[in-house]
């Protein structure tokens, strides 16, 4: 396993909310405080089981294209601003990409773009 697989530098992180507003606000906070390079919303579907029944609801996916030394202050947004009792907070490693997407996904996050 390559060393970037073990301990990537970039990930994507995704989390749900219900509507696309809260999509947004929570997208336009994370650029504000310059922890995503990029959020992407996607309308799904989400079927789950919660509080003992199965939930079938429309829900707005956000995947954030980040650093890793950015997910705890990501972790600390969503524990603050997101609606969910239980929020979604799940990283995925990007372990490859192009250079100079890698790059402007770095200098986005750290304010130098």
């Amino acid at each position: 396993m390559s060393t970037a697989a073990r301990d990537p530098q970039f990930v994507a992180v995704q989390t749900t909310v219900g509507t696309p507003e809260e999509a947004r606000a929570l997208a336009g906070r994370a650029m504000q405080e310059h922890l995503a390079a990029c959020v992407q919303i996607s309308e799904i579907t989400s079927v789950y089981r919660w509080d003992g029944a199965v939930q079938d609801d429309p829900e707005q996916l956000l995947t954030v294209k980040t650093t890793a030394a950015a997910v705890p202050g990501l972790r600390e947004l969503l524990s603050r601003e997101h609606p969910y009792e239980e929020p979604e907070l799940i990283v995925l490693p990007i372990i490859d990409g192009s250079e100079g997407y890698l790059q402007w996904i770095r200098s986005s996050v750290t304010g130098t773009d």
